[in-house]
């Protein structure tokens, strides 16, 4: 009877999944999204997984369901907070905003455990909304400042990653060493103002190019050598503002030259001056505008949908996928299987409804922030747990719920009975609210596609952060304003390091590290005039990863989804035309 009991939630899902058939469905934020789809359609290849994955039909639009997301995916800030933990007032680096109502501590106290997670444990009440009794939970246990790998030395100011040496404003940095200002880079070596760069070494500005060294202003672009302004080419080198070239050389702006005359062209050049950079820069977006244009960058992706999906098969709506299969309305993700609703993972299958949850975890439902998680679901900043329910903080625990452990078979009745009333209700099957993230709805990388107002922000429940100018205090310090900043790398001093300078466009003020100095005057280029955060931002807009536009063909005219709008001046292309003209 006992073991009939805790099969009742999943003969209450049965009875929605076994006759639903393909059909419309009106989102469940329709009048309050700017964004939302409004009306959606359920296919048949999403009811399959939702009776693999043994999930409900979705309340809310593929849209609105990526924005809630990528509301808990941080665009990259940090502050300095106060730590809570016991004892402990002093200042530390945090990628939660001042004035959170979670209770943030130190990584290196969170990480000792000195703290017991389990001794927040609640008991269930089925009486009430799941996420009223998880919140009250999320207030208590405390959440990590900040989320670092041990095996990174020296990149205090950085997240995620793992096997980082000397990193500084980095988000995702594996195996690399000497990185600034940069997201997502792998096997690299001293690189700046970076996003998503594979097997890189001594190259600036470099977006989704891999196999590449010495290179400035590369875009799309791989097995490159010594070029500066290339976009979308292949095995060339000595090749300056070039676009869609293939296995070449001492090329100017499309030109081909002989060595000799490449050379002279270059030694006319001085990118140190920002004028002169600035009138290059604007000369080699005009020659992209005016070539063919790959609608989207998919390579070797089989039966797939979306943008930037490579070696990959049966892809639905994917964004940033590498080596997956079987997935659909995901970004962000390595080496996953069998998943749906989900961002920011790797090597993981059987995933719905997660974001920045991977690193072999199987079976895993409405999470956030968690690795080596199996059989899990509602968990937040777990690691290595099993058969967990409305978990935060746990590590190295099975059998638990709302931080409370049971044995086993008392696990499996009050998760059954938490379920089905869930169910009743119409709560299961949804993702957290946007009030649970630990980043501010402005900071997160949902403003920079769904961009609200802090009114429309607060309609959602979700976080918002003012920024202001004392997370960097330039008290008693020289300001430089952006126009007194010099225009040349050779006029500027060593005392800039002293200085505060001031962002041209949000008039944040940030400073120049001597790493940074050194570097760019080797690469003889002129010091910024904005924000750091504010040129991780204008990358992350450039590379568009998350969104395709309807278009048609610039030489067939063929209806084609698009990364590239024919209104800003670009011209794209379907892949069968791409490659007559240019691959």
């Amino acid at each position: 009877m006992a073991e009939e009991q805790q099969k009742q939630f999943d003969q209450a899902l049965d009875a929605i999944l076994v006759d639903i058939q393909p059909h419309e469905k009106e989102c469940g934020w329709a009048s309050k999204s700017p964004y939302c789809q409004k009306l959606f359609f359920i296919t048949e290849e999403d009811i399959k997984f939702y009776r693999k994955l043994r999930v409900p039909p979705p309340t809310l639009c593929p849209t609105c369901r990526r924005m809630r997301r990528s509301g808990f995916t941080l665009l990259l800030r940090f502050y300095k907070v106060r730590c809570m933990a016991p004892g402990h007032s002093e200042s530390i680096i945090s990628i939660v905003p001042p004035g959170t109502p979670l209770k943030v501590y130190d990584w290196d106290y969170y990480r000792t455990y000195d703290w017991n997670p389990l001794s927040y444990g609640i008991l269930p009440d089925n009486n009430r909304s799941l996420f009223d009794v998880l919140w009250d939970l999320r207030k208590e246990v405390p959440q990590p400042a900040i989320t670092r790998d041990p095996s990174n030395i020296d990149s205090d100011y950085t997240i995620n990653g793992r096997r980082l040496k000397r990193g500084y404003f980095v988000s995702g940095g594996w195996n690399s060493e000497h990185i600034y200002y940069s997201v997502l880079v792998n096997h690299a070596q001293d690189c700046m103002d970076c996003y998503s760069i594979n097997n890189a070494t001594h190259c600036y500005e470099n977006i989704f190019s891999r196999n590449v060294n010495d290179s400035d202003f590369l875009y799309f672009s791989n097995d490159c050598y010594s070029c500066r302004f290339i976009y979308d080419s292949k095995n060339c080198h000595d090749c300056f503002g070039c676009v869609n070239l293939r296995n070449r050389s001492y090329c100017f702006f499309n030109e081909q030259l002989t060595k000799e005359e490449y050379e002279k062209r270059l030694a006319a050049i001085d990118l140190g001056k920002r004028e002169e950079l600035q009138r290059l820069e604007k000369r080699f977006w005009d020659l992209v505008k005016s070539q063919p244009a790959q609608a989207t960058k998919n390579e070797r992706a089989n039966n797939s949908t979306g943008n930037y999906i490579i070696e990959s098969r049966n892809c639905h709506e994917a964004y940033v996928a590498e080596k997956c299969e079987d997935i659909r309305f995901a970004e962000s993700t390595v080496s996953n299987n069998d998943s749906m609703d989900y961002g920011v993972s790797g090597g993981s299958e059987l995933l719905y409804e997660t974001v920045a949850v991977g690193s072999q975890c199987s079976n895993v439902k409405f999470s956030f922030g968690s690795k080596f998680v199996t059989d899990s679901e509602f968990v937040i900043n777990c690691r290595s747990i099993s058969n967990c329910f409305g978990c935060i903080g746990l590590e190295n625990q099975s059998y638990c719920i709302f931080n409370k452990k049971y044995e086993p078979e008392e696990y499996k009745k009050k998760v059954d009975e938490i379920k089905r009333a869930m169910l009743a209700r119409g709560e299961y099957g949804e993702f957290f609210p946007l009030k649970f993230s630990p980043y501010a709805y402005n900071n997160s990388f949902a403003c920079l596609i769904f961009a609200l107002s802090e009114t429309q922000v607060g309609s959602f429940g979700a976080n918002w952060h003012e920024e202001t100018n004392d997370d960097l205090s330039h008290k008693n310090t020289e300001v430089l304003q952006s126009e007194e900043i010099p225009a040349n790398i050779d006029a500027v001093e060593d005392d800039i390091l002293k200085k505060v300078l001031i962002c041209e466009v949000t008039k944040r003020p940030f400073r120049i590290t001597a790493d940074e100095l050194e570097f760019y005057r080797r690469k003889r280029l002129p010091l910024p005039t904005t924000h750091p955060n504010e040129r991780i931002k204008n990358r992350y807009i450039l590379a568009n990863p998350y969104r395709l536009y309807d278009e048609s063909c610039g030489r067939c005219g063929t209806p084609i989804k698009s990364m590239y709008q024919k209104k800003y001046g670009f011209h794209p292309y379907c892949e069968k035309c791409y490659r007559a003209e240019v691959a």
